[in-house]
């Protein structure tokens, strides 16, 4: 029998990379047509006026203007107000 351990190595050490997820366009911000407005998974916050939905849930400004957050119904949704 031996009396070290043999040189062993790690089973640990992996991760996944992080997905960047959270909210990229604040309240009042002014944003044009196509940008990111909100990645998420699931429906945290809903598209309202002028915003769309991505396959993954992504929300992003369909026109020009002014991010603008609040609330529908109970749920929490995130609009754009046309500059004029």
């Amino acid at each position: 029998m031996a009396h070290k351990k043999g040189a062993s190595s790690s089973r640990n050490g992996r991760d996944s990379a992080a997905q960047r997820l959270g909210v990229k366009r604040f309240g009042g911000q002014v944003v044009s047509a196509g940008e990111i407005l909100i990645r998420q998974r699931g429906t945290k916050f809903h598209p309202g006026d002028l915003v769309g939905r991505g396959g993954d849930d992504t929300l992003f400004a369909l026109s020009a203007g002014a991010v603008q957050f609040g609330t529908k119904r109970g749920r929490k949704t995130v609009s754009i107000v046309p500059q004029q």
